[in-house]
């Protein structure tokens, strides 16, 4: 049978485990499903009280077979002879461990995603999700943005094209992923990090405890329908202060990030001095990427666009203009996922940001100046001298629909060369 029920102590390195005996929430990892690497993690299970787990022999490695006496007495000698030949099963089962790719950014996403939907799932049935739970989720896309910002940002541009209609747990996500790269951006220590990153998390929980039809169509509402969804942030603190052990920041993020530094925010109309600072860099991420993202009949914006936005709501005061300006270096004005027109008459998808000169992306170059294809797109670094001296620079933005260009193709080409 390939799924077999095994202590922790049969455990070994080239095993793919799909549960263990200890609720999720309760261990570092964000699921179940994974395939053991290395001791280290054996090891971590161990301390968080981990004592029998289920195996699926069909994605790793089987437990060993019984071996004869002789045999047993070559294996006891190559484990103390490093230079000794290896035995053909122990040859199979390191091939195992090594070919899958599980660290990607593809699979930290979607095992954030999963646990941030099993989030929202306790959440409407009334259960706060702990603390340590939140921390586990932020603590591992963290890790991901910190070695590898531009990737998590490609990542997130993907999946906001593949997706018709953004729900909840897609925008909270993206909102948790955006506010940690401003907040690394900013260069805010470790623990100010987890909390911005949990309280992004848990931005909109309130929304849970409105009608969920209204939710859908916030977009369009008005009168007592606006003033009723103006309280999921009140909603959200009470909700998530019935678990004891939030953060007061993390609660200061869910109450105040629809407030604006003039006071024309909500649900309390606090002025900049009176918002924190981590609210406001939640309520600014929060706020470009509602434009950026469809959801029901509201369109989505390109990102280009949306920074522009961003940048004359901080003209007007709605937002303090450093940390507009923040954003805005964090994303670039031209955001992963834009398509543009080069100086060159070249067509290029924006695959990565330079913060120290906004102006000049990294492109992936899909069309020469007569608009034909090239069989390779050309990855290129517009801040970055040319070999062939060709001086490349954005000379406009351009519409994916009109253009007909499938960003989300050139965007998982991208991210699978860096995987």
């Amino acid at each position: 049978m390939a799924i077999k029920r095994i202590s922790i102590e049969q455990l070994v390195p080239g095993m793919f485990i799909i549960e263990m005996d200890v609720p999720w929430y309760r261990t570092p990892f964000l699921s179940h499903k994974r395939l053991i690497k290395d001791l280290h993690t054996i090891e971590l299970m161990k301390q968080h009280g981990i004592k029998m787990v289920t195996i699926d022999t069909s994605k790793g490695s089987d437990l060993p077979s019984q071996p004869s006496t002789d045999m047993q007495h070559a294996a006891n000698r190559d484990s103390t002879d490093p230079d000794g030949p290896a035995l053909p099963d122990q040859k199979a089962e390191h091939a195992s461990v090594a070919k899958p790719d599980h660290h990607s950014v593809i699979v930290i996403y979607a095992e954030a995603q999963e646990a941030v939907e099993r989030i929202f799932e306790d959440l409407e049935r009334g259960i706060p999700p702990s603390p340590e739970a939140t921390k586990t989720i932020v603590l591992n896309v963290l890790e991901q943005v910190l070695n590898d910002p531009a990737a998590m940002a490609t990542q997130v541009a993907i999946q906001r094209i593949k997706q018709f209609d953004r729900s909840l747990t897609s925008h909270a996500l993206d909102t948790c992923i955006l506010s940690l790269v401003v907040a690394i951006e900013d260069g805010l220590d470790r623990p100010t990090q987890e909390q911005i990153g949990m309280g992004a998390l848990l931005h909109d929980a309130g929304y849970v405890r409105l009608p969920r039809n209204l939710v859908r169509k916030r977009e369009e509402c008005s009168g007592q329908d606006k003033t009723l969804l103006e309280q999921h942030c009140k909603l959200g603190v009470a909700l998530l202060s019935e678990h004891p052990g939030m953060h007061e920041d993390v609660l200061r993020i869910v109450r105040e990030h629809h407030e604006r530094a003039d006071g024309s925010g909500f649900p309390a109309g606090l002025g900049n001095d009176q918002i924190s600072r981590l609210s406001q860099i939640v309520g600014i991420v929060n706020f470009y990427d509602s434009m950026v993202s469809r959801r029901g009949t509201h369109p989505a914006m390109i990102p280009h666009d949306a920074v522009r936005q961003l940048f004359l709501a901080g003209e007007r005061g709605h937002f303090e203009k450093s940390l507009v300006e923040l954003m805005i270096r964090s994303i670039g004005v031209y955001p992963v996922g834009s398509l543009v027109k080069l100086n060159t008459g070249e067509q290029a998808v924006v695959v990565g940001v330079n913060s120290q000169q906004r102006l000049k992306p990294v492109v992936k170059i899909t069309t020469d100046p007569q608009g034909g294809s090239y069989t390779t797109p050309i990855e290129v670094d517009l801040a970055a001298p040319s070999p062939d001296r060709t001086v490349r620079t954005v000379l406009r933005v351009l519409d994916p629909a009109q253009e007909r260009v499938n960003i989300g193709i050139h965007l998982d080409q991208a991210l699978s060369r860096a995987a």
